[in-house]
């Protein structure tokens, strides 16, 4: 039986990074700023499922970039909430 521990990522600057056997992912953009995940523009306040709980896996390229007309004082923060399967080790 696999089993999965949950992980928070969080980036307050541009990111580029691959995780591997992901079960399920949400991504918060939780600062001031608008932030581009993998493509797609994610408003400030706003959140997005990358990865259904559906008993698969996946690997997953995050690649986060966040909007340079960003005002001064504003934050940057993405939070990435993920489960990601962990190794059994056989004794």
């Amino acid at each position: 039986m696999q089993k999965s521990s949950p992980v928070i990522l969080v980036t307050k600057e541009d990111v580029s990074v691959k995780i591997e056997h992901v079960t399920t992912m949400e991504v918060f953009n939780v600062g001031d700023v608008d932030a581009t995940f993998n493509g797609a523009t994610l408003k400030a306040g706003k959140n997005k499922t990358i990865v259904v709980a559906d008993g698969t896996f996946s690997d997953v390229d995050i690649d986060v970039v966040f909007s340079s007309a960003a005002l001064a004082g504003y934050e940057k923060k993405i939070e990435i909430i993920y489960k990601k399967i962990i190794p059994s080790c056989v004794n």
